[in-house]
């Protein structure tokens, strides 16, 4: 249901940002498709061995936040310098 209203927003947007195209009539049904995502997302997480895969999922994570974080330092420390 929350998959699926996420869906219907992400139409709508898009619906909006092609409403001046009124020549080009197209329809984008995102929301009938739900049922083949969610079984191919059901088989992939049986296959694939999650125990596993997490930690790796976990530590790149949080090499970004690390970097975005340092990247924010440096910024703020270029914009406002100390002695």
């Amino acid at each position: 249901m929350i998959t699926n209203a996420i869906l219907l927003i992400l139409q709508n947007v898009l619906n909006v940002l092609l409403l001046p195209f009124t020549a080009i009539n197209f329809v984008v049904d995102v929301a009938s498709s739900i049922p083949v995502v969610a079984s191919f997302l059901q088989c992939i997480a049986y296959i694939i061995p999650w125990g596993n895969i997490y930690p790796l999922i976990i530590i790149v994570f949080a090499m970004f936040m690390f970097r975005i974080g340092v990247s924010l330092l440096k910024t703020i420390n270029n914009i406002i310098p100390f002695f």
